[in-house]
């Protein structure tokens, strides 16, 4: 790996002046000041005093890392302000507007929407912090998979209760990422083990009784021998949960299409009653093998806690 800042930061390594005047892990260390390292918050302009050989493109380059760090607060601040406006003014007036005249769905969209405003911004700024420090992305990519399901999961309901018609869609699209940030949940374990080599000769080390299940667990799949067996069978009883739902969406899809599908209709010819019910085992399932491995796995991970990022 390279010993500058290019090489680990991802907004700092496209810039053309990175590769040429990043200071070295080294120079950092020693509190060298002939170098600007612009996450400490020194200024360009100290710096452009302290090498008078700077050129003039070089000066130029400095100048603009300074003023587009002002200039993005700045935007930012005004963004600010006009969403906190429209959160608790404009959208309340709406909201106010439309109940007096009896619009009671109109009302519930625009509420929701407040808080949609500001669950959104804030899930963004998570996800934004994350990129632009992306010193282990082989865990992030899997971080940033997860704080996507609020802003998704938020933008979805409140479209649904504006676009009734389009609701059954919108659902599918939101249970599709469901599947797909808890195979990311189960992945993300692993990379904070060290990946599924190292996983699995931590899990050989463990104590065999982490393998054993309760009476009906047992009569379906027997004990699991700690070590890759042990890893395997938890990472496939996750995956088996995104293959239902796959398959259960495009069903769910089809039947609505055809007006087929009622969901919350109970009933031997009711379609909405199978279905329901191959789902829950299918995430009973896919919970207790996720839970099983983060209980073999908590001591190794309680440096980094995950979760709580599962809970939210």
């Amino acid at each position: 790996m390279s010993n500058t800042i290019s090489d680990e930061h991802l907004l700092y390594g496209s810039s053309p002046l990175a590769s040429s005047m990043s200071p070295t892990r080294s120079q950092l260390i020693s509190g060298d000041d002939n170098y600007y390292n612009p996450q400490d918050g020194s200024s360009p302009t100290s710096l452009l005093h302290n090498n008078p050989s700077t050129d003039d493109d070089d000066k130029s380059v400095l100048k603009q890392r300074f003023y587009i760090p002002m200039l993005t607060r700045i935007l930012t601040a005004i963004l600010a302000i006009s969403l906190i406006g429209v959160v608790f003014c404009v959208l309340p007036y709406f909201a106010v507007e439309a109940g007096k005249k009896g619009h009671m769905n109109q009302t519930l969209y625009w509420i929701a929407g407040c808080f949609v405003l500001i669950t959104v911004p804030i899930s963004v700024l998570g996800i934004v912090q994350h990129l632009v420090n992306w010193y282990m992305p082989q865990v992030q990519k899997f971080v940033v998979r997860i704080l996507f399901m609020v802003p998704i999961f938020s933008i979805q309901s409140w479209f649904s209760l504006f676009f009734h018609s389009a609701s059954p869609y919108l659902t599918a699209i939101r249970e599709l990422y469901e599947a797909f940030v808890l195979s990311s949940f189960v992945y993300y374990i692993i990379e904070l083990s060290g990946g599924e080599d190292q996983l699995a000769n931590k899990l050989r080390m463990k104590d065999p009784k982490l393998g054993h299940h309760g009476c009906l667990v047992r009569s379906q799949c027997g004990n699991w021998q700690m070590g890759r067996p042990f890893l395997l069978n938890c990472k496939y009883g996750v995956l088996q949960f995104v293959f239902f739902k796959i398959v259960t969406t495009i069903v769910v899809i089809i039947l609505h299409s055809q007006d087929a599908f009622h969901k919350g209709e109970w009933g031997w010819n009711s379609s909405y009653m199978y279905l329901a019910i191959i789902m829950n085992v299918s995430i009973g399932y896919a919970l207790y093998c996720l839970v099983t491995l983060y209980l073999a796995t908590k001591d190794e991970l309680k440096e980094w806690n995950p979760i709580w990022k599962f809970l939210w």
